[in-house]
């Protein structure tokens, strides 16, 4: 049994907590013994972990990585992944990817990799230099779009043989669930919704001044926001001021959401960054027709005018002619929502990121003489029940 140790910032809600939440429920438990540390203790999603039989640790980071204790805890931690025999260290965000790589590399780990999912600079020198330390211990450096390995590649300066593409996968629902509609939207409105983290790379200001747009040609339509952050208040004061407040709805943090999205007409992504949003994979599986902005890993998913609509980032007129020309023509709609579907079924599905993840960890093992089991695969409901 291959034993894997992830490193990661935290557990709180995000992307790539999520990501490897559904990672772990998807590999098989009798080929693989995984275990988690965080450099900070805490987070919702530590319970979600836990119910899958998973062990989660804290390194103990306080608020920063520049601290006296840091060099202990990192021979301590080495000490530890030598004692237990871990055959591969797997590192998410910038933190764990730290962490997981250093430790790793003292303890002897035979398989580092570090992990890339976003398109954002570092604020400060020492945090680059910190990252393409850790890079260079790493044995791959995977990323979950081509234009994040490009992005990577200019930034970070990795080796150009280590990079490896393994893009998202998301659970897809079969079948997809009846919508539902958000409480306060009027009957027979129709619903340009959004989900994410209401922060600054979302360009959320852009979907206001683009719904003013939508309204004054299609005055039935209501805006749905679900996700929560720290421009809430910012967006909700731009709304009033551009008389859109009754007609915007911030929803904050739901779960399921899946029902909700299922009724959107149009979903929108406006972002000015992203990495591979799985916002968008959630949307196309439910056969949304979407709007997305040309950024990062989105136009390796959306087909401009078969899959979905892609404008240009910062650009409210161009969002708002893409949702208007989508609300008007209901078989365009129709049709990109299915073929969005057909994408993700094909090419974006859990079972595909799994089976690309066994693959690499299959294959680096066997590069260094480590033996996995071959079993039959276990399904992720089985390993999430326990089930043999």
């Amino acid at each position: 049994m291959l034993r894997v140790e992830y490193f990661i910032d935290h557990l709180k809600v995000g992307g790539a907590q999520r990501h490897l939440v559904e990672l772990f429920a998807s590999l098989d438990r009798r080929r693989f013994a995984l275990q988690v540390t965080v450099a900070k203790a805490g987070g919702p999603l530590v319970a979600a972990v836990e119910r899958l039989g998973i062990r989660v640790r804290s390194f103990g980071v306080g608020t920063s990585l520049a601290r006296p204790g840091t060099v202990a805890g990192l021979l301590a931690t080495a000490r530890r992944l030598r004692a237990e025999r871990v055959h591969v260290v797997h590192g998410y965000l910038y933190a764990g990817n730290l962490l997981g790589m250093l430790a790793g590399r003292l303890a002897g780990v035979p398989i580092r990799l570090a992990s890339k999912r976003s398109l954002d600079r570092y604020p400060r020198r020492s945090q680059l230099l910190a990252t393409r330390l850790a890079n260079a211990c790493a044995d791959r450096v995977l990323c979950n779009a081509e234009e994040v390995a490009r992005f990577v590649l200019a930034e970070e300066r990795p080796d150009p043989a280590k990079l490896t593409v393994i893009p998202n996968g998301i659970r897809i629902p079969q079948p997809p669930p009846a919508p539902e509609r958000p409480a306060g939207v009027p009957p027979g409105a129709r619903v340009v919704g959004l989900v994410g983290r209401l922060d600054w790379k979302k360009a959320y200001s852009d979907v206001m001044q683009a719904a003013v747009r939508v309204r004054a040609s299609h005055p039935d339509v209501e805006f749905v926001v679900i996700g929560d952050g720290p421009l809430r208040g910012e967006i909700a004061s731009q709304a009033a001021r551009l008389g859109l407040a009754p007609h915007l709805h911030l929803l904050g943090e739901l779960s399921p959401v899946a029902p909700l999205v299922r009724g959107f007409d149009v979903f929108v992504i406006s972002s000015i960054i992203e990495g591979m949003p799985n916002a968008l994979l959630e949307a196309l599986a439910l056969e949304r027709p979407v709007v997305a902005t040309r950024v990062g890993g989105i136009p390796e998913i959306v087909t401009h005018g078969e899959s979905g609509l892609l404008v240009p980032p910062a650009n409210p007129a161009a969002l708002a002619d893409a949702i208007i020309r989508l609300l008007d023509d209901p078989r365009l709609a129709a049709a990109c929502g299915a073929a969005g579907r057909r994408t993700v079924e094909t090419r974006y599905s859990l079972e595909a990121m799994a089976a690309r993840f066994t693959g690499l960890y299959e294959e680096m093992a066997a590069a260094r003489g480590l033996a996995i089991p071959d079993v039959a695969p276990v399904t992720a409901a089985r390993v999430a029940t326990g089930a043999a």
